[in-house]
């Protein structure tokens, strides 16, 4: 009889650990919202979405957690929401493209001219009304980004993109580089 209880017993722990599965998993997605404490991710490929808690995540890599960046969130369990994060991170050149890139304007140089860079693709010109920015996206590579936009002017619109480089200078400033250019815009220091 002590032997049936206690196979019993291991029977049922075996049961236990294997509904506590604990192996570790990783969710890719786009960040579509994030607060104090949670971050919301849209799959890659899909439409699903999971809030998951960061409170007590490792954090060091979310680089901001801002709107739209590429995110891998590391966790255990099963994969629902409010399923708690180990770790968060971030793409790190999405979080230093984000900003105001200036550079003095040649015809009028008490004033500036350049590109906004913002959340979620979106992208503007600064003081240029015939190359209208209008979007952006990470490259695939570290430190480079594709701008789109029109360039207006003589009664055309042409499409174009460009790449874009940053780079951190000696003194800690940013720079943005325009291949095939040779522009070269600086961060606002925010």
């Amino acid at each position: 009889m002590k032997n049936i209880k206690s196979l019993i017993a291991v029977l049922a722990l075996c049961g236990l650990a294997a509904c506590a599965d604990n192996t570790p998993k990783t969710f890719s997605g786009f960040i579509a919202d994030a607060s104090m404490n949670t971050v919301t991710v849209r799959a890659l490929t899909a439409d699903d979405t999971y809030t998951f808690s960061t409170m007590n995540a490792d954090k060091s890599d979310a680089n901001g957690l801002l709107l739209g960046a590429p995110i891998t969130v590391d966790y255990t369990g099963k994969l629902k929401d409010g399923t708690a994060a180990t770790k968060v991170a971030t793409d790190p050149t999405y979080a230093e493209a984000v900003g105001k890139w200036t550079m003095p304007d040649p015809i009028s140089p008490e004033s500036v001219m350049g590109i906004e860079i913002m959340v979620e693709g979106e992208a503007k010109s600064i003081n240029m009304a015939t190359l209208v920015y209008t979007s952006w996206e990470l490259q695939g590579e570290t430190n480079k980004i594709l701008l789109k936009g029109q360039s207006l002017g003589n009664g055309q619109t042409i499409d174009f993109t460009e790449t874009g480089v940053i780079a951190q200078t000696a003194d800690g400033n940013y720079t943005l580089t325009i291949e095939g250019t040779g522009t070269v815009y600086t961060k606002a220091r925010q």
